[in-house]
């Protein structure tokens, strides 16, 4: 997108230190899998951002588990400071109110926590795998 600067995967969130893949997958570190999204806001707002994260999945699911709030797939934004949080949260409220979605949205929205770089190949996965990717509507 225009005026996201880079991209990189990752572990948040959880309580493990310098956790790696196989330990996320275990569901005993409390980390979530997220991208990390470094922006200009000269040309791209963070509301923006949030937006196109809520068409990009099914914010109403729990994670690829079943119900566990603490799977590594669970449905979260992380923010930096009080004006992303409330801008998150602003979002999350107009699409709720939106009349699109059948079901409660489940996304949480926590504090930045330390984020870990995913090992290499996790990196560009998509690109690296010859899959074209997931579509954003």
């Amino acid at each position: 997108m225009d005026g996201v600067v880079s991209t990189q995967v990752g572990y948040t969130g959880g309580r493990t230190p310098n956790p790696i893949y196989r330990d996320v997958c275990s569901g005993r570190t409390g980390h979530a899998e997220a991208v990390e999204v470094e922006f200009d806001p000269d040309r791209i707002s963070y509301e923006k951002l949030v937006e196109v994260f809520f068409a990009g999945h099914d914010p109403t699911g729990r994670g690829r588990k079943g119900v566990d709030d603490d799977s590594q797939y669970r449905s979260a934004i992380f923010y930096h400071g009080e004006e992303q949080n409330r801008s998150a949260l602003a979002v999350k409220e107009k699409i709720g109110k939106s009349g699109r979605l059948r079901s409660p949205i489940a996304t949480q929205i926590v504090p930045a926590a330390t984020f870990y770089r995913a090992e290499e190949y996790h990196q560009q996965y998509y690109e690296k795998s010859g899959i074209s990717g997931c579509p954003v509507r």
